[in-house]
């Protein structure tokens, strides 16, 4: 679907130059979600707008559906352009123009004929549960109808690629859940592709399929969010991950802890799917004569599989330690040693 390529972007700023983009190297599936995910200024917007054209790559190749973009004349360019919609944190409305005017406009643009835009825009007023705000203006409607709008003015043209550009950043936590929620329905219902950047990994875990992560214009990681969140490799997506599950324990409990007359191990447990529910840790009591206690633990959901982490103290022989650490390996478990507790 979506295919970059080696793509670099530098901006000259007077005698300086700022290399947002960095051989960046993407493959974006048809009909997946993919996020982009970094902190300011990782060059993230920079690549995200060399999909579209709107930043062409000082290097590098961009090509969607097999077309390689730079070897389109303007006139392709824009044609093109009409099957990527975009939608930014600012929201980007004719403030002068009604609702039902900023989503018509790109139908204007493209000489659809009145009829059709009217019923056209009926149909997205309805999608985006905007039907009773049409005549209203960008000034009086919430941010969350804001971005609604601007999800309906980016989808008008059936677009086959959704760009979203920071969409929730400007969003209290209740309303980034709705658009959230909004553009997986229309995922759902239409097989978009779509691709976002955001700084907040909450947003990724919600809804995303696949995710890179961005350091200094930079790729640094990229997979499945479950494989971000069970192994990240950098220390960037490490920082991301803990943002969701912050499993630094206090030194007072740690300290507890080494204090027990006992040796032992400390270890981290991440565990997937069905496993969550399984009984492993009461089966390392009955076959291993172990006694775990758990010092730090939560369950969370990201996309559609249930993710859990445990932090664990376990006393015992450091063979039948060995054995339940290979047992709950078995179970589908990933087993850290983060201590001795002893």
């Amino acid at each position: 679907m979506i295919w970059i390529e080696n793509v670099s972007k530098t901006y000259q700023q007077g005698n300086q130059a700022v290399h947002a983009v960095k051989d960046a190297n993407l493959h974006i599936r048809k009909g997946e979600i993919f996020g982009i995910i970094g902190y300011s200024g990782a060059g993230k917007s920079s690549l995200l707008r060399c999909i579209n054209y709107l930043e062409r790559p000082t290097v590098g190749v961009v090509r969607v559906n097999g077309t390689e973009l730079a070897k389109l004349n303007e006139q392709q360019l824009r044609m093109m352009r009409r099957k990527i919609g975009m939608i930014f944190q600012n929201f980007n409305l004719l403030m002068s123009s009604t609702v039902y005017q900023n989503i018509a406009a790109p139908l204007v643009l493209a000489g659809m004929p009145k009829k059709q835009v009217e019923t056209r825009v009926s149909e997205l007023l309805s999608l985006v549960g905007l039907e009773d705000k049409k005549g209203a203006f960008p000034a009086q409607l919430s941010g969350g109808q804001k971005q609604r709008v601007a999800i309906a003015r980016a989808l008008a043209n059936e677009p086959e690629i959704l760009l979203c550009d920071e969409a929730t950043s400007a969003l209290d936590p209740q309303t980034t859940d709705s658009i959230l929620n909004l553009l997986q329905d229309i995922h759902r219902a239409y097989g978009i592709t779509i691709v976002l950047i955001t700084h907040e990994m909450y947003v990724v875990k919600k809804i995303c399929d696949r995710v890179a992560v961005m350091e200094d214009g930079l790729i640094v990681e990229q997979g499945t969010v479950l494989e971000l969140f069970t192994s990240p490799k950098t220390d960037t997506t490490k920082k991301f991950t803990k943002s969701v599950f912050d499993v630094d324990l206090p030194q007072e409990l740690l300290q507890s802890v080494w204090r027990r007359p006992h040796s032992g191990q400390l270890l981290r447990i991440s565990f997937v799917g069905e496993t969550v529910s399984e009984p492993i840790l009461a089966d390392l009591t009955v076959r291993y004569q172990l006694r775990p206690s758990i010092l730090y633990g939560n369950i969370t959901k990201i996309k559609d599989t249930v993710f859990g982490c445990l932090i664990i103290s376990l006393p015992g022989d450091p063979p039948a330690i060995r054995e339940g650490i290979a047992y709950m390996a078995s179970h589908g478990m990933q087993v850290e040693v983060l201590e001795h507790a002893g």
